[in-house]
């Protein structure tokens, strides 16, 4: 394991409307939904700038290898002539290399899954952003868990990533695409899961990868006693945190607290606090 691997992954998620559903589906159900990249609030995530710089052989073997793809029914003289014949097309100009860019542009943005977690849970733009200010939560999970063996981290670039689709592989292309972003999020500490094959959709996690529940700073009473709820119908327990504004910087404590049978009515979970684990 790398030595920068981090001991948790985190999940910042609202608890408002429709997005209810899908946390109570984590916590209760232990699933998991990979989105289209296509759905990503950043414009540029996910879409790298393209280059076709290539000698003719490396047209031709591009060429060939998408007959070899798309159309496996043909023997080697009909896709040598069809090849021939994309070759003699693409001498026309720039509207052909559009259609290359946007076959990969579809198959980055469409057809795969991503699920995005942070390494870290205390970041307070994380928690406005992504944590409907304050008033959702952040979901702790074991990041030793098999179910996340292969997460990868995001590299934060100050430029756009370049693909070529004529001299790199498809595997180069998506790591370019998939895990780089502008350093201006840099503070968001990306890490990411990628299903290439099934693209994206609910998976199933392991319960026990589930390891604790942070409330947000701003948390409704009304939302506290159903995310409470949905932990105490949990087979597997997990651990719940408050977090609070520090005193005297712009931070955040996270405490843990004992769960217990009641909610009071003051909007504490009738708990114990424990000493601060920041």
């Amino acid at each position: 394991m790398m030595c920068n691997y981090p001991s948790h992954f985190y999940r910042y998620r609202s608890l408002s409307g429709e997005a209810a559903v899908y946390v109570e589906k984590i916590i209760c159900h232990s699933e998991l939904y990979f989105s289209k990249p296509s759905t990503f609030n950043d414009p540029f995530d996910c879409r790298p700038s393209f280059l076709f710089e290539a000698s003719d052989k490396e047209k031709e073997q591009y060429c060939d290898n998408l007959h070899q793809k798309y159309s496996p029914d043909l023997n080697c003289e009909q896709r040598h002539q069809s090849v021939v014949s994309m070759l003699k097309d693409w001498e026309s100009g720039p509207e052909v290399y559009k259609r290359v860019q946007q076959l990969h542009t579809k198959r980055i943005t469409e057809e795969i899954g991503v699920l995005c977690f942070s390494s870290v849970k205390d970041d307070i733009l994380m928690w406005s952003h992504y944590a409907d200010s304050h008033r959702g939560i952040c979901l702790e999970f074991d990041s030793s868990s098999e179910f996340f063996k292969n997460a990868c981290q995001v590299k934060y670039l100050s430029e756009r990533p370049r693909i070529n689709p004529f001299r790199q592989n498809e595997g180069e292309m998506m790591e370019a695409a998939l895990l780089s972003k502008a350093d201006h999020w840099m503070y968001e500490q990306e890490w990411r899961l990628i299903h290439y094959t099934k693209g994206a959709g609910v998976y199933k996690f392991p319960p026990e990868a589930l390891k604790g529940v942070i409330l947000g700073a701003q948390i409704s009473l009304s939302d506290k006693e159903t995310v409470l709820g949905w932990i105490k119908n949990r087979t597997y327990p997990i651990k719940l945190y408050y977090s609070s504004p520090c005193n005297i910087n712009f931070s955040l404590n996270i405490e843990e607290v004992k769960i217990d049978s009641k909610v009071s009515q003051r909007g504490r979970l009738g708990c114990r606090r424990k000493p601060n684990i920041n």
